[in-house]
């Protein structure tokens, strides 16, 4: 008797959406990876099950768990995804060595990595840059399955396993506010008078930051306040997902920023922003560049990362020697 071919085109399409819920034990994120509604996962993998006749997960109130079949079936799914890649890479190399394809903080994307682009541009213009801003980390097979050659990251260290992670640059915060905001006012002796400013906060500056992150690591430093008295001295103001959008509300008056200075040393130049206390601390966090492993050696990322590289170390030694000159670097 004919035994029933259970890899048809229906299972090859569900298991696209079984692999992104498996990876983010999560059909919400899973849909928001797919850009597809959470109501058409959960429709995919119970076709699957049904299919295949075995559950694949354990459906719990706010999560999900893998069930020992899921596992082993994402086991195999997740190795064949990975070697389909690797194939499809490897039949295209011409493509793959014109282009080159970037997620980065999107802060990082608007204020430092795009008026640099230009120059790279110059340099090899054989070179095409697809560039996206990406808020946080991915996997080593989301990167492959989305063909992304390089990621850059601002947090405390990516956890990314299965990739090439280095540090790129290092980062200082430094509070800042236009002049009219200051004129408005009062100015600030001690620690306590920050509650009586609008403090503006960007409320995800890495993943998994705690609340008030960088306000709270610039004051504990800078002020050396102890813990209790940082939350009482920054726990309240305006809040943004974007640092990029905490420094423009600084720049319309809108409040005090707690800025990253890589971000805005034109503005500190050209007297848009001034500092409020000029105390510059050096950040906890740091930017970190991810090669997806799977690149080889592909010629326009290597280009890409050394010339990304050595833009950095450039601009870090001019970044000190700027940031000296009208703060107190700690």
């Amino acid at each position: 008797m004919r035994t029933q071919k259970l890899v048809t085109p229906l299972v090859l399409h569900a298991l696209k959406y079984f692999d992104a819920a498996a990876r983010n034990l999560s059909f919400t994120r899973a849909a928001a990876e797919l850009h597809v509604t959470q109501g058409a996962v959960s429709q995919q993998i119970k076709g699957l099950e049904e299919q295949i006749g075995a559950r694949l997960f354990v459906r719990m109130t706010r999560s999900l768990r893998l069930t020992r079949e899921g596992s082993e079936l994402h086991r195999v799914v997740n190795r064949l995804l990975q070697e389909l890649e690797l194939q499809l890479q490897a039949i295209q190399p011409s493509l793959n060595n014109k282009s080159v394809a970037i997620r980065s903080s999107p802060s990082f994307s608007m204020m430092w990595l795009m008026p640099r682009l230009s120059g790279f541009g110059r340099l090899y213009p054989e070179i095409e840059i697809h560039l996206r801003g990406e808020l946080f980390g991915m996997s080593a097979l989301k990167m492959s399955a989305e063909s992304i050659d390089i990621l850059v990251l601002y947090g405390q260290g990516p956890d990314q396993s299965n990739h090439h992670a280095s540090r790129l640059m290092s980062e200082y915060l430094l509070p800042v506010a236009n002049n009219d905001y200051l004129a408005r006012y009062p100015a600030l002796a001690k620690a306590s008078d920050f509650t009586e400013h609008i403090l503006l906060h960007d409320d995800s500056p890495w993943e998994n930051a705690p609340p008030y992150a960088e306000w709270g690591e610039w004051m504990r430093i800078a002020t050396q306040s102890n813990d209790n008295e940082v939350q009482d001295f920054v726990r309240h103001g305006h809040q943004y997902n974007l640092s990029h959008l905490a420094i423009n509300a600084a720049t319309y008056g809108q409040g005090m920023a707690m800025a990253r200075t890589s971000l805005i040393l034109d503005e500190l130049a050209q007297g848009q922003l001034i500092p409020t206390v000029p105390i510059c601390v050096k950040a906890s966090a740091a930017y970190f560049l991810v090669i997806n492993e799977h690149v080889g050696n592909k010629k326009s990322v290597n280009i890409f990362k050394d010339w990304l590289t050595e833009e950095c170390r450039e601009f870090e030694t001019q970044r000190n020697a700027i940031l000296s000159g009208i703060a107190r670097m700690v």
